[in-house]
């Protein structure tokens, strides 16, 4: 039975706390409505676990869930956009300050929704995970595939915050298994097209909730016959010049970064720059402020697949 990213999301929230003696669920019409799109379907029923609706008070709702995990409880707070949590920011910095250091008995997850489907207006199309990273030191798992999905719930259960982030534009799309050859990689998935060849080897190095664009430049990449590692990034933070996966990124020709974040400050450019101090040939795409984000827009990303991919075929050569 194939199933979309809300219900794969869904059957792992499910799944996980299934496993606790007691755990609790909460947020704001997750056991009512929609349940928010479907994504609290069913949470109500597990075994050993309250799930409620709140009332809009996200600062009080995250120093509930902290309050639980310092008396060993695990908790999910169920967000249904990633803009609500701006109100919680000083529980997420200074609250998890004080208690990051061994204090969280328990594992607490926040799981936002990134409005990125275009015309919810401008206080409704946050992305600025990178902040909210940088911000509280936590660690920021982007739901994009089902490998990442998979590997950020397992990642979730040890104690601690852990934020997590879900494209709207997704929630109905199916979410499948890859077909290509698949490594887990510190933090990173990565997704090979033609291994075996020895043509140039590409690295596309994705950064965000959806891998739409990255799957597509991969796959015209492989197309006109590189060699394509598609290295999609679950968990956002800095990328060490000594980890296996900054060793992985540098084994390659060329490096295309792709970032579709909103900050201002990404974590890619840090990449970026730690990369070409190596010595490595880099394209980095970002996108930058723009006016559209301030009002009724598409919030279409501002570069596209086939200039990409051009600029791409253009600096490189298959003999």
């Amino acid at each position: 039975m194939e199933l979309t990213f809300t219900q794969y999301v869904n059957t792992k929230i499910r799944h996980n706390f299934s496993s606790y003696e007691h755990s609790v669920i909460f947020g704001q019409n997750i056991v009512s409505g929609s349940r928010i799109s479907g994504l609290g379907a069913g949470l109500d029923q597990i075994s050993n676990c309250v799930a409620f609706n709140t009332t809009n008070s996200e600062n009080s709702l995250m120093g509930l869930g902290f309050g639980l995990a310092l008396s060993e409880t695990p908790s999910l707070f169920l967000m249904k956009q990633h803009d609500f949590a701006l109100l919680g920011l000083d529980q997420l910095t200074n609250t998890h300050n004080v208690l990051r250091n061994g204090r969280l008995l328990a594992p607490f997850i926040v799981l936002m929704v990134v409005i990125d489907s275009g015309f919810e207006g401008p206080q409704a199309s946050l992305s600025s995970l990178d902040e909210f990273a940088s911000l509280s030191r936590a660690p920021i798992y982007f739901l994009s595939s089902k490998e990442n999905i998979d590997k950020a719930f397992e990642m979730a259960s040890a104690p601690g915050l852990h934020l997590m982030a879900l494209s709207q534009k997704n929630m109905k799309n199916i979410c499948t298994p890859s077909q290509l050859q698949v490594t887990d990689c510190d933090g990173a998935i990565i997704y090979k097209y033609l291994p075996n060849k020895d043509n140039p080897k590409i690295a596309v190095v994705f950064f965000g909730v959806n891998i739409s664009i990255a799957r597509e430049i991969s796959e015209e990449l492989s197309n006109k016959n590189y060699c394509v590692s598609l290295i999609n990034i679950i968990k956002l933070s800095k990328i060490k010049l000594t980890s296996p996966l900054f060793y992985e990124i540098t084994q390659h020709d060329t490096i295309v970064l792709i970032d579709t974040g909103k900050s201002d400050v990404h974590f890619s450019t840090d990449l970026a720059f730690n990369l070409k101090e190596n010595g490595n040939n880099i394209n980095l795409y970002q996108r930058g402020p723009s006016q559209k984000w301030s009002v009724v827009s598409d919030d279409a990303i501002e570069f596209d697949v086939q200039s990409v991919v051009q600029k791409i075929v253009k600096g490189t050569e298959i003999v």
